[in-house]
């Protein structure tokens, strides 16, 4: 079941004369879980958001194998963000697999990528990040994206968590 008419609902609620963005929870159909944004902009070509945050319906633990064939699963079917995403550290201990842009996009000295992190309750957060090359620091910032890519986002998430 595609997850868009909820995304779109709960974004818009944010879009026009008025209102303020902040944090949203959107409950998915057919019992999927919930996805979290922290809104920061929401205009009529796109939104940005500090993190997104998706909480399966089943918070049951996933063995590592089932945690890398999701993120093997998501890395191939999300295709569409600024950079392709690829699988960088598989943590078998703590059970979390860490993905991120495999190229980032470089502006002004800055490297920015998407991470994503997979958590063995089968959460999952996305956020960007931002590597200052002369201070050497990073700092998290914004995820700038359509309302198409996220409702897209929103239903492969949902489709690769199984």
């Amino acid at each position: 079941m595609s997850q868009s008419p909820r995304i779109a609902a709960a974004v818009k609620s944010f879009e026009g004369p008025g209102a303020t963005p902040g944090p949203v929870t959107v409950p998915l159909g057919d019992n999927a879980g919930l996805i979290r944004l922290s809104l920061t902009e929401v205009g009529p070509v796109g939104l940005a958001f500090d993190a997104l945050e998706f909480q399966p319906a089943d918070p049951a633990d996933r063995s590592p194998e089932q945690l890398r064939a999701w993120a093997d699963r998501l890395t191939a079917r999300v295709t569409y963000l600024m950079e392709p995403l690829v699988v960088v550290e598989h943590d078998r201990e703590a059970n979390e697999v860490d993905v991120r842009s495999k190229a980032p996009t470089v502006r002004n000295g800055r490297r920015t990528y998407y991470e994503v992190r997979l958590r063995r309750d089968g959460a999952l957060g996305l956020g960007r990040q931002s590597y200052d090359e002369a201070s050497r620091t990073r700092e998290a910032v914004p995820c700038h994206m359509t309302l198409e890519a996220l409702e897209r986002l929103a239903d492969d998430l949902v489709a690769t968590a199984g």
